[in-house]
């Protein structure tokens, strides 16, 4: 009797974990026949923040000072002429990716791992570590995040004409669901007056964290 009782409990140990398997499997090949379906297209770049390190380069505004400080103005006027000195700080960017699904389902985008490469000048790392996020069916954008040294090869850096973008993305069927791979390698030229409104935006927003950090400094 004990036999059969142990036979039946590992006929049936075997039957669930087979089943969880088997359901485990299907999840991935329904995850696979809706990526299929999905076209993924990096768009751009787009600015999002920006770091200086300001005591390195100009120091302490000495106490009730009123008087400019030569240090500040004279990054600023060699920032303004394109002259950058090295580590300055990090510009942060992201890399802007549009998803078509032409399936009828939702996927979840969990995390995205790899590199952008500009050019053959630099290769950025590039992350998502949002929440998961809904890849209707249709149009999804997606930002990816990466962030670049602003020393005195910045702007030749970010002079680039071709964004390459290689790594791998984490989908799932749920938003807390088992998650399946899915590796991406796509490249998108940079248009000149794409190129230049960025590398504008970026050099305003350094100049005005040190205007502004400098300024608040007098009160």
């Amino acid at each position: 009797m004990q036999l059969k009782k142990f036979a039946l409990f590992c006929f049936l140990s075997v039957t669930f974990f087979a089943s969880l398997s088997g359901c485990a499997a299907t999840r991935k090949v329904q995850a696979a026949s809706i990526l299929k379906k999905c076209k993924l297209e990096v768009t751009g770049a787009s600015f999002d923040s920006v770091y200086v390190d300001l005591d390195k380069f100009i120091g302490q505004q000495p106490a009730n000072s009123l008087l400019p400080n030569s240090k500040a103005i004279l990054l600023v006027q060699n920032i303004a002429k394109g002259n950058i000195p090295d580590s300055l700080g990090t510009l942060y960017f992201g890399i802007n990716v549009q998803i078509k699904n032409g399936s009828e389902d939702t996927l979840w985008l969990r995390s995205a791992q790899g590199t952008v490469r500009l050019d053959s000048l630099a290769e950025l790392p590039i992350h998502f570590n949002d929440s998961a996020f809904a890849i209707t069916p249709g149009t999804s954008e997606v930002e990816l995040h990466t962030r670049l040294n602003i020393d005195g090869k910045a702007l030749k850096i970010l002079s680039t004409d071709t964004i390459h973008v290689h790594g791998d993305l984490e989908f799932s069927l749920t938003p807390d669901g088992e998650r399946i791979h899915f590796a991406v390698s796509e490249k998108k030229p940079v248009l000149p007056e794409d190129r230049t409104a960025f590398i504008d935006k970026a050099k305003n927003a350094v100049l005005s964290t040190i205007i502004d950090a400098w300024s608040s400094k007098l009160r």
